[in-house]
């Protein structure tokens, strides 16, 4: 028994279009045109970018911090689907773990361009820096990536190919090691609970540490407080379940109908919404604490600084307070509301609060930052502006992404795990 996936069509007159094709064929041309840039960066190394010694984190960091926020539902429905037992939720849990997958692995080929020696990239693991902040990071990043790799094998090996393909007994050699593959899946599944506290676990460790980072840069001053390392796990939290919404409703509602009713959808919405919320209280109070209930002088500098030569204010009143507000206010009434339109629409604002989260934190502190002068502190502007080297390998990792969840979203069965264990009997 196959699941049914209905592939939606775009209607031209009388014709019904199948636009997959179409829509493989732009991605692949993104992908080739990042291929130039990342060509051009590898060979010439970090001089073709931006990027300088004042400025040394960009768009592509930007893109890395943001792919892995985006990716902070695989760690929530986890917990959720392997500790407390919420059987409903198991399809969806799923496609978490494919969004936290793609969302990680975005991020390791971003960095590959960004650390400037990318053949270095394994000395993180072998050259121990304990005391660094970003080490932790890299290696809980490394550690969990590996935890969803051991997630996704599963629901990558329900698909029919991997048992029902006529080489796998064309070639028996073929059809031995996907056997071998099926019951290390099926014992993946049954050590589903301790992947998922190791997931949880190093999520949070590297979700906070990111925000802590920013607190030790010689740019703090604005940002140089307690709360960023919450911050960015409940952003993390509140745009990744928002992303899964989004996603469901297009994997769940349009392409696999029934597969997922909608009341869990509305308690997928919910969840985003009040997590997001309680980000946005948060961030509040982070914001009252800076500007007047602090002798931090130097916050008010930077912040007009920053107004001067940006939208810095703006961005944070209406990407992580005003819309956000909005849109969480809507998913969490999504049950009375009922609209899935509107509910993807309102699913937007928590996405764009992790992404401004993660934009002004990244700049704030380094586009205006502190001259630590002790006798004359002064605020010092730099500047920075992406060149389309940047651009190119920015579209190269997003056309990644995209292409790998299309390609999910059009074969991957998503089945529960009765109706995968039936299927191999």
């Amino acid at each position: 028994m196959t699941t049914h996936i209905h592939i939606p069509k775009l209607n031209v007159g009388k014709r019904e279009i199948d636009v997959f094709p179409y829509w493989l064929a732009l991605l692949g041309a993104g992908l080739l045109f990042g291929l130039t840039g990342a060509f051009i960066v590898l060979r010439d190394g970090l001089q073709v970018t931006g990027l300088t010694n004042q400025v040394p984190w960009g768009l592509w960091i930007s893109i890395d911090l943001t792919a892995i926020s985006l990716g902070g539902s695989a760690f929530v429905f986890g917990v959720i689907v392997y500790l407390l037992r919420v059987k409903r939720m198991e399809v969806i849990g799923k496609l978490s773990v494919l969004l936290g997958f793609l969302g990680y692995s975005t991020a390791g080929m971003v960095l590959l361009f960004d650390l400037g020696q990318p053949l270095r990239f394994w000395h993180p693991i072998v050259f121990w820096q304990a005391h660094s902040l970003l080490w932790e990071v890299t290696m809980c990043v490394v550690l969990y990536l590996t935890v969803l790799m051991a997630e996704l094998l599963p629901v990558v090996l329900e698909h029919s190919v991997f048992s029902e393909h006529p080489w796998l007994k064309k070639y028996p050699a073929l059809g031995k090691a996907f056997d071998l593959l099926h019951k290390l899946s099926h014992w993946l599944h049954s050590i589903g609970p301790v992947l998922a506290i190791a997931g949880l676990t190093l999520s949070l460790l590297h979700q906070a540490s990111l925000g802590a980072t920013y607190s030790v840069l010689a740019g703090r001053g604005m940002w140089f407080d307690q709360s960023a390392p919450v911050q960015f796990v409940l952003s993390a939290m509140g745009g990744g379940i928002a992303l899964l919404f989004f996603m469901g409703v297009i994997v769940f509602r349009v392409m696999r109908p029934g597969m997922v009713d909608d009341e869990t959808l509305f308690d997928v919405a919910r969840l985003a919404g009040g997590v997001t919320l309680l980000y946005i209280y948060l961030r509040m109070w982070d914001w009252a604490v800076a500007n007047y209930y602090s002798f931090d002088t130097l916050v008010d500098m930077q912040t007009k600084a920053l107004d001067s030569i940006s939208p810095f204010s703006l961005t944070f009143w209406l990407g992580q307070i005003l819309l956000p507000l909005v849109g969480a206010s809507i998913l969490l009434a999504a049950g009375r509301v009922r609209n899935f339109r509107l509910l993807m629409i309102a699913a937007v604002f928590p996405m764009l609060a992790a992404l401004v989260t993660r934009w002004n934190y990244n700049f704030s502190g380094l586009i205006a930052s502190i001259t630590y002068d002790p006798f004359t502190p002064a605020i010092r502007l730099n500047s920075y502006a992406p060149t389309w080297v940047e651009f190119a390998v920015g579209t190269l990792v997003i056309c990644y992404w995209l292409l790998m969840f299309s390609l999910a979203a059009r074969f991957l069965p998503f089945q529960s795990e009765g109706h995968a264990h039936a299927k191999h009997k």
